[in-house]
């Protein structure tokens, strides 16, 4: 069993480590090799930035993040940043502080949130295990792992909108179902039970309403075939070291779409 607590390893030592994460998965599954490969330069954007706040307020008690003025000009921002730095801290703008603040205080308090501060839990926590079918080296970094239950993972995505309906076109426009099967394929790799994977979604506006849902059993399982096909598509690329895009060295046609076509609109 190859698992580290928050404490043994933090989020910036497990991002160093090479072995392959669902980002990878999720990249190599919806662009290319290539793209995988490119994300080395891929720099976090402000947005990110509040949803790694809120996990962090809700995970960690907020202990890696700093209130810092309200805009970033002028040296109040250099001098907090500064200060941010020097503890190991993220530091965002008062406005962004307080959004997150909200964000998270609406998941602590539902439900969910208890379950995830239960002593059955351990969260933020690095699992790594090697994939028998290809010997590549996986890893995994679940927002909340409870141990009890059969093995459940629980993971926070902020949104714009948590209604059903919503959070289901961003379960596919993100490949979310892919990240869930790869992190029970690596915890059940590395031993541990894994059976449920829980998606904590959260509006990052008033009300700040929150949705939890699960992937039905045959969407899970279409994931874990997907991930299981990339992860060998992965492999043989490794082996002759190349990692292209795959895209046609031909001129592509694009057609006219359906709902662009004559025949759609009445002209009488």
């Amino acid at each position: 069993m190859v698992m580290f607590t928050a404490e043994q390893m933090s989020n910036t030592e497990y991002h160093a480590t090479d072995e392959i994460s669902s980002s990878a998965v999720k990249t190599v599954h919806g662009k290319s090799l290539a793209h995988w490969k490119a994300r080395s330069n891929f720099t976090p954007t402000p947005a990110m930035a509040i949803g790694t706040c809120v996990h962090d307020m809700v995970l960690e008690d907020g202990q890696g993040v700093m209130r810092g003025p309200a805009d970033r000009r002028g040296n109040a921002w250099k001098d907090a940043f500064a200060d941010a730095e020097a503890g190991g801290k993220l530091l965002l703008t008062a406005g962004d502080y307080d959004l997150a603040r909200n964000v998270a205080d609406s998941v602590l308090f539902h439900p969910v949130g208890q379950i995830m501060a239960g002593n059955d839990t351990v969260n933020e926590a690095s699992f790594f295990a090697t994939d028998p079918e290809t010997g590549l080296e996986l890893k995994c970094r679940p927002d909340s792992y409870r141990m009890s239950g059969g093995g459940i993972v629980y993971d926070i995505k902020t949104c714009q909108s948590s209604l059903p309906r919503d959070v289901a076109r961003d379960v596919n426009t993100y490949s979310y179902a892919l990240q869930a099967a790869f992190y029970l394929k690596v915890l059940r790799l590395a031993g541990y039970e894994a059976n449920r994977f829980s998606f904590v979604f959260v509006e990052k506006t008033a009300p700040y309403a929150v949705n939890v849902s699960e992937l039905s059993d045959d969407f899970l399982q279409y994931a874990e075939r997907e991930v299981d096909a990339t992860l060998m598509k992965i492999a043989e690329a490794s082996l002759v070291n190349r990692f292209d895009t795959g895209y046609s060295d031909k001129v592509n046609t694009l057609e006219l779409p359906r709902w662009l076509q004559a025949d759609n609109f009445d002209n009488n």
